[in-house]
């Protein structure tokens, strides 16, 4: 079978402007005097791909590229001549192809500088990868991708070694590398393979961490790559859960994050409060938020096997709803997972939380502390009654304070919440005066506190 061989180096000429480079996965190497391009099997071919760079400050030209020897052609070239730009590149492809076993080399030109290729043939079993139950035959080199696999799940290849050769062959060389790979299972070497003949194997992928794998089968004298794709686990759909489940203004709310199935892995995630007054224009409420520091985010774990999150004080957090009518928006975050609770703090009558009456000097004083959801708080009536619960002269006493709550409102950094004292001066003796009860009125109603004493 003719074929060309070089037993020696042949002069290599240097160029000032062009440098060589051969391609490899994610990397380029210089080219020195001599290209292993490696073995195929005999009845296989294999592409390698060549970088010409302009090392040089100024334009350069290729003018030469050429490849002499059996076996060898050039596959993919740019027209010629070609320009290369200072600090750029054009690639060519060299494609080996034997004729039958054995050693070839052959000549790579370009420009003025030459080097020598070798690359091997040998007579060897064929490589099938079983898919969906057609078997495709695999070349040297060829990417074997096992594609994404979820951490501590198997995936798992089928091969078929064909011996398509009159004779007897003798496999010594099955190795599999790699630290996510395993194999080859279901086969014992050396392992003697009959004329027509074929066996089988499986390769398996388990990737311990995210992120691409690789590996690499070595058959024979010829290499095939593993990859694969370590994938995390999908993360849970997260739900909000409140309790009550219909809260009011001024309650503390316990909030918890459940999920649709156990986790299957670890991550963390991000809890976010929003509120949207029911009124707009007025200033925000800062007692809305997470306690104790009545943030608005908070991060949550998610741990293998969970069924809920975990907070950084267990396995809910407390939020307090503020003094304000409006929605508030619990946001779950979870990896590409979402979720969302809309909670309505409807408008209410003023709440009255406390009530106190003081006699003082020659008159009686009221204060009181309240909250106003709606910050519409108008009119107040007091009512006060002597020692025997009868109402006292001139029964009750109403003030319009409309104005006094609206520029109060307007300029409050507390919410809805206010505190509010009221002095009576009194004709007679302060010591009659028993009880008082009082009621304060806001768009939503009224509202009267319970019967106070002195």
């Amino acid at each position: 079978m003719p074929r060309l061989m070089y037993l020696g180096l042949l002069p290599v000429c240097a160029a000032a402007q062009l440098q060589l480079f051969v391609l490899g996965p994610g990397q380029e190497r210089p080219v020195q005097d001599i290209v292993d391009l490696g073995a195929v099997d005999a009845s296989d071919s294999s592409d390698t791909v060549f970088r010409v760079r302009n090392i040089s400050t100024g334009s350069a030209t290729l003018q030469q590229l050429t490849v002499a020897g059996a076996g060898f052609s050039l596959a993919q070239k740019p027209a010629l001549p070609a320009t290369i730009a200072a600090a750029g590149a054009v690639e060519f492809t060299v494609r080996f192809q034997p004729q039958g076993p054995g050693t070839y080399s052959a000549v790579l030109t370009v420009n003025a500088v030459s080097v020598i290729l070798r690359a091997a043939a040998v007579a060897g079993p064929l490589l099938w990868l079983e898919t969906d139950g057609q078997p495709v035959k695999l070349s040297a080199e060829t990417a074997i991708d096992f594609g994404a696999v979820e951490l501590g799940a198997v995936r798992t290849h089928s091969f078929i070694l064909e011996n398509a050769t009159a004779g007897v062959l003798a496999i010594t060389e099955l190795v599999v590398s790699g630290a996510a790979f395993r194999g080859p299972l279901g086969v014992e070497l050396p392992l003697r393979l009959e004329p027509r003949r074929s066996a089988s194997f499986q390769i398996s992928f388990q990737p311990a961490a995210a992120g691409r794998q690789e590996g690499v089968l070595r058959l024979a004298g010829r290499v095939f790559r593993l990859t694969g794709e370590g994938a995390e686990p999908p993360l849970p759909k997260p739900l909000i859960v409140v309790d009550p489940a219909a809260p009011r203004s001024g309650q503390q709310v316990r909030v918890a994050i459940r999920f649709a199935a156990a986790a299957r892995g670890s991550a963390q995630g991000e809890l976010s409060l929003r509120f949207e007054p029911a009124v707009q224009g007025i200033p925000d409420d800062p007692a809305i938020g997470f306690l104790p520091s009545a943030g608005r985010v908070l991060t949550f774990s998610v741990e293998p096997g969970a069924e809920a999150a975990r907070f950084a004080g267990g396995a809910e957090v407390v939020m307090q709803t503020g003094t304000t009518a409006g929605k508030l928006i619990l946001s779950a975050q979870l990896g590409g997972q979402a979720a969302q609770a809309v909670l309505v703090l409807a408008a209410e009558p003023v709440a009255i939380d406390a009530v106190r009456g003081a006699r003082n000097g020659g008159g009686v004083e009221v204060s009181l502390t309240a909250f106003d959801n709606t910050r519409s708080a108008s009119e107040l009536a007091f009512t006060f009654y002597d020692r025997d619960g009868r109402v006292l002269e001139p029964g009750t006493i109403s003030a319009d304070a409309t104005a006094q709550f609206r520029r109060y409102f307007e300029n409050s950094p507390v919410g809805g919440v206010f505190a509010l004292r009221a002095q009576f001066p009194v004709s007679g003796e302060a010591a009659r005066i028993g009880a008082v009860e009082v009621e304060l009125k806001n768009s939503v109603g009224a509202t009267r506190s319970a019967r106070v004493s002195f």
